[in-house]
């Protein structure tokens, strides 16, 4: 599919015509659009997601811990009251 970039957003963000771009949308339903450069599979860019994954897990695992032992006594309580 071909689009056509306004002159000056293309102008902006350093899209040629032939250039390929990624069309996403952000949380806020807003459109953005991004040059893709050279290939579309981007290493660099999955592998940092992971490691913000991992960063993520490890900052919250405290927190699922928590929730699950609260779980189990909530149902050892309430089995005991059946």
């Amino acid at each position: 599919m071909q689009v056509t970039i306004p002159k000056r957003i293309a102008e902006r963000t350093g899209i040629k015509p032939g250039d390929s771009v990624v069309f996403e949308e952000t949380p806020d339903e807003r459109i953005m659009i991004r040059k893709v450069s050279g290939s579309s599979f981007d290493a660099a860019r999955v592998l940092t997601a992971f490691d913000n994954l991992a960063s993520d897990m490890t900052k919250i695992r405290s927190h699922v811990i928590e929730a699950r032992s609260g779980l189990i006594e909530g149902l050892s309580g309430y089995i005991d009251s059946q």
